[in-house]
């Protein structure tokens, strides 16, 4: 289906799917499976490194149901980080484009507070990303008022498109949008997050980036390597074996070192620009190096010469 008749379909039908058996509910298995591939089509490239997910509940129906992408980057799901949803309002037959927060995690640290820190936190995006706001101009949403999770999605919407049933803008403008809100999402990321310290160093064995966009990349190139989709996948393509030095931990430590490998991101740190799309392309863009010659690449003036880093060691 187009990424309008999706919309569509969840204002119209959610409600009366309600009042039926959640368990094998036909809307609540569209939600899930068909309406997320509709999203990530109408993302088109934009798409490429992300996940998407939909979700009508856990185990009955949800006040809010959403669709949802998440850059492996920043989070793995809805519960922390931030990421890019669609929020229905079922009831007043809305949906909400936002970037917005993961509320469970925020909860469970600051309690009672948690929509407070929200709030702020979006407040702190707009700040973060001013040339976005008038093109994603939402700052406030409404959700269901009884529902606790819907009322803690309302405070940590930053900003994003109100969409109403009687007035769905048409595919190529809705398309639009989305790909707008995840460029808006990759942008924060490169821009810093939610961190409010952008000028404090990164990695001792790094020189020390002169100016913010350095930094910036800086940061960037360290998201990349720490993501465990990058570590995983390296590990799998690329065997737990130093792909510089040949060493394998599990012969040096034991049980202890056995398939521990590290991924470096070969591209080099001063070619990542705010939007870049990550490709886990493992073969081209990563090698798998044990901790000591990790350290040792990022010390060369061509962290991406994985070729010069062997000739040290020969």
């Amino acid at each position: 289906m187009a990424l309008r008749d999706t919309l569509e379909a969840v204002l119209r039908e959610y409600d009366s799917a309600k009042l039926t058996r959640f368990v094998g509910n036909p809307l609540a298995a569209f939600i899930r499976n068909e309406a997320v591939l509709d999203v990530e089509r109408a993302a088109g490239p934009a798409a490429r490194g992300l996940s998407f997910a939909g979700s009508a509940g856990a185990g009955s129906w949800a006040e809010t149901p959403w669709l949802a992408a998440f850059d492996p980057l920043v989070t793995d799901g809805a519960s922390r980080g931030y990421y890019v949803i669609y929020l229905f309002h079922v009831s007043d037959s809305i949906v909400h484009l936002s970037l917005n927060q993961g509320t469970s995690a925020v909860r469970d640290e600051f309690g009672a507070t948690a929509r407070q820190v929200l709030s702020e936190r979006a407040a702190f995006i707009r700040l973060r990303l001013p040339d976005f706001v008038l093109r994603l101009s939402t700052t406030h949403v409404a959700l269901e008022s009884t529902a606790p999770l819907s009322g803690d999605y309302a405070a940590g919407h930053a900003l994003g498109l109100t969409y109403s049933l009687g007035n769905l803008p048409d595919e190529q403008t809705l398309a639009d949008d989305l790909r707008s809100a995840l460029q808006a999402y990759r942008a924060l990321t490169f821009r810093g997050g939610l961190d409010t310290q952008p000028e404090k160093e990164v990695g001792g064995e790094f020189e020390q980036p002169q100016s913010l966009t350095e930094l910036r990349q800086l940061r960037l190139h360290c998201l990349i390597e720490r993501s465990l989709i990058a570590a995983n996948a390296a590990k799998q393509h690329h065997g737990s074996r130093c792909q510089a030095c040949d060493v394998d931990l599990g012969e040096l430590y034991g049980p202890i070192g056995r398939g521990y490998i590290e991924a470096h991101h070969l591209r080099p740190i001063s070619t990542l620009e705010e939007g870049v799309i990550v490709r886990y392309d493992v073969a081209a863009e990563f090698a798998a190096l044990c901790p000591n010659c990790h350290r040792m690449i990022h010390r060369m003036e061509d962290p991406s010469n994985l070729y010069k880093l062997r000739a040290l060691l020969h």
